[in-house]
């Protein structure tokens, strides 16, 4: 862990930024000191997830809480006993469902979500098998598409192919070593019961007992794995950036320093439209502009909210299309908001009646205020503008929706 290219970088700034706050912004250097003993606690807890867990075949990455699997490491004893309590967090719906809605940023996963959903419907119906078939089909299909110069699937690469860079994933124990598992051609019929992803002879019919969870379970955490490979390529295609400045650095920590106040001055509202100036509030122009797009299909201006993280380098053409696409299928009218609260700084609640498809229903809806780059913002900050928190209507809506 602590020979990643970032890490490394980053314990560098860290200790530059020590010396700088010897002389001045002296009240930062505490927020160092601590940024500087969560790296260490970072960097602890994978190196002992891979000595505990990587000879099983299990991968840390960067969807697993380092709380949660620090508290799995702390609480058993063995190997055995940590994959049980790994296998517990997997097989909560509701984490999956936020760890495979990630997927979505990407192209390749975005067109085979519907793949990730069966899995996912599978694997909580004790379907193991299905959902592990399901799973390989996704994650080949997905590099194949990674890289159309090269048009190689998952089961067709080299465990050297799948080196991630400057990744958790990376690790001399974690893809490229489960790698060798799932290519391994297996030709003569096994009758045991596997606990492995053996890609090549589940497949081709030689693995014919899998269906527990440990072999779904590796399949959907090798699934994460092959996801931040992805991002670790992409990372590495990137020119380097040049290394900040003095002046940059000063100036980063001058903008923490005044997040960091305005948090604590921030005090909790909720307004609705009884109160006072109701309808000149910026929360609740920024809310109605976005509703009344929605309703009315102008797809650009519905654009305006996409979250920075999956907006990325999408033309306003192509963001359009996004939100079409995202929105289209719940047509709303007679629209009212209820209620704007904020329970901490930089986010907003919105609650609304409305009529969508023919049926009345109330919504709640959640926003950030973002600079350009998806940094959680300052109402002074350049660029700043208040987006969802979550690009996915059906979250909005009762589950009668």
């Amino acid at each position: 862990m602590q020979d990643l290219p970032s890490f490394v970088e980053m314990a560098r700034q860290i200790q530059g930024a020590k010396i700088l706050t010897i002389f001045i912004a002296r009240p930062q250097r505490k927020n160092l000191l601590q940024v500087e003993r969560e790296m260490d606690r970072l960097a602890r807890v994978v190196d002992d997830f891979y000595e505990r867990l990587g000879p099983r075949n299990w991968i840390f990455h960067d969807s697993l809480s380092v709380a949660e699997v620090e508290t799995i490491l702390a609480e058993t004893t063995d190997s055995e006993a940590a994959e049980d309590r790994l296998i517990s967090l997997y097989r909560d719906p509701e984490k999956t469902k936020w760890w495979t809605k990630r997927l979505s940023v990407h192209d390749g996963f975005r067109e085979r979500f519907h793949q990730i959903q069966r899995a996912r419907d599978h694997y909580g119906a004790n379907q193991f098998d299905s959902c592990v078939l399901q799973l390989i089909a996704v994650m080949d299909g997905f590099v194949n598409d990674f890289e159309p110069s090269v048009r190689k699937g998952l089961a067709s690469r080299d465990p050297d192919e799948m080196t991630a860079w400057d990744s958790v994933v990376g690790h001399h124990l974690g893809l490229t070593h489960v790698m060798k598992t799932f290519t391994k051609t297996i030709k003569k019929r096994v009758d045991e019961e596997a606990f492995e992803v053996y890609r090549h002879g589940i497949m081709h019919g030689s693995i014919v007992n899998f269906d527990n969870p440990i072999v779904a379970t590796k399949a959907w955490n090798m699934l994460f794995a092959v996801a931040d490979w992805a991002v670790a390529m992409q990372k590495a295609a990137k020119p380097q950036e040049a290394q900040p400045s003095l002046r940059a650095t000063l100036s980063t920590l001058k903008r923490s320093a005044a997040y960091k106040k305005y948090q604590q001055e921030f005090e909790t509202f909720t307004i609705t439209p009884s109160d006072p100036g109701f309808e000149n509030e910026d929360l609740v122009l920024h809310a109605e502009e976005f509703l009344s797009a929605w309703e009315c299909g102008q797809w650009g201006l519905v654009a305006r909210v996409i979250p920075a993280i999956l907006r990325g380098t999408k033309s306003d053409g192509e963001a359009a299309c996004f939100a079409k696409e995202t929105f289209e299928q719940y047509e709303i009218k007679d629209w009212e908001i209820l209620a704007v609260s904020s329970a901490m700084a930089s986010t907003a609640e919105i609650d609304a009646s409305v009529i969508v498809n023919g049926e009345k229903q109330q919504i709640r809806f959640r926003m950030i205020l973002q600079t350009p780059d998806g940094t959680v913002a300052m109402p002074s900050d350049d660029g700043a503008a208040w987006r969802l928190a979550v690009w996915a209507p059906h979250t909005f809506f009762p589950e009668t929706i």
